[in-house]
């Protein structure tokens, strides 16, 4: 069929009734972005993220978390000179830093909350087990009492980590930071019980085993790429067997002049008085 474009003309779409294209464009998208348009938004894309989301961790809560259990240790440390308001100001910011990064790291709403109890209450037992807390006026600004309205989670805490425990491969981010509030201090309710420090190692002890039976044992050597693997492999065998049996032959040959060399030097010491001996004249009396 005869075309009104010639055919040394650039390749055009033709509809089924022979005409040419609309101008309007082809996709349903109004504007595509240009290369240079995409670049420039993957660029700001990745210097906009926070810090926090560059991290090889598989706990999202640990990593959100991170501030508060810093804030923690420091509290062990500290003199109580700071305002107590100032203090509780600043673990609160931290508190609320920790939630907002553990939702935006796609941690459940739930498991974001009860992870706030958790730390809530070691927030709250750091400061009162120090000196200048047991002091202070800290219980009547509690950060439980302030983001759970409860005054005392020394209990609380432990149910929910034996609530959480039931399911340990769905949980195991909950029990790993649980882990880290223990290991950091946390006693609870076994702080005033008789023999109370015996039966939180065995909490603590329930805890390990059942994150390492979800992880797994961390591997002590460096699990290599499959490349890597062969390439070691043949450098090993690159040595062939005989080039070792040349080898030892020749240690033992120098091992073997050098005891001959000894040999003779010891010897030539042993016959030398002999020698001289023998030289001299013999007098014959008269």
């Amino acid at each position: 069929m005869d075309s009104e474009y010639s055919q040394d003309e650039k390749t055009v779409l033709l509809d089924r009734d022979g005409l040419g294209s609309a101008q309007g464009p082809l996709t349903q998208f109004p504007s595509p972005p240009r290369y240079e348009q995409l670049q420039d938004r993957m660029i700001y894309a990745s210097q906009a993220l926070d810090a926090h989301s560059f991290t090889t961790t598989l706990n999202p809560l640990v990593v959100a978390a991170w501030e508060v259990l810093s804030q923690v240790v420091r509290l062990k440390g500290c003199s109580g000179r700071e305002n107590l308001v100032t203090i509780n100001d600043r673990l609160s910011s931290a508190v609320t830093q920790f939630e907002t990064r553990a939702l935006q790291g796609g941690v459940e709403n739930t498991q974001v909350m009860s992870a706030r109890y958790v730390l809530c209450s070691l927030i709250d037992e750091a400061v009162v087990t120090t000196a200048w807390g047991a002091r202070s006026d800290w219980s009547k600004m509690s950060l439980l009492s302030r983001f759970h309205h409860e005054t005392f989670g020394g209990e609380k805490v432990f149910q929910l980590l034996e609530r959480l425990a039931r399911d340990p491969i769905k949980n195991v981010a909950m029990l790993e930071l649980g882990y880290l509030c223990l290991s950091l201090g946390f006693e609870g309710k076994f702080r005033v019980m008789e023999r109370g420090m015996l039966h939180l190692e065995a909490v603590r002890d329930g805890l390990y085993r059942q994150i390492r039976q979800v992880r797994g044992n961390p591997s002590s050597a460096p699990v290599l790429p499959t490349g890597q693997r062969r390439a070691r492999s043949r450098c090993i065998r690159v040595i062939p067997a005989r080039w070792c049996v040349a080898f030892t032959l020749c240690c033992l040959l120098a091992m073997y002049a050098g005891f001959c060399w000894v040999l003779a030097r010891e010897r030539a010491n042993a016959l030398q008085p002999l020698q001289l001996s023998a030289s001299e004249p013999t007098r014959t009396p008269l």
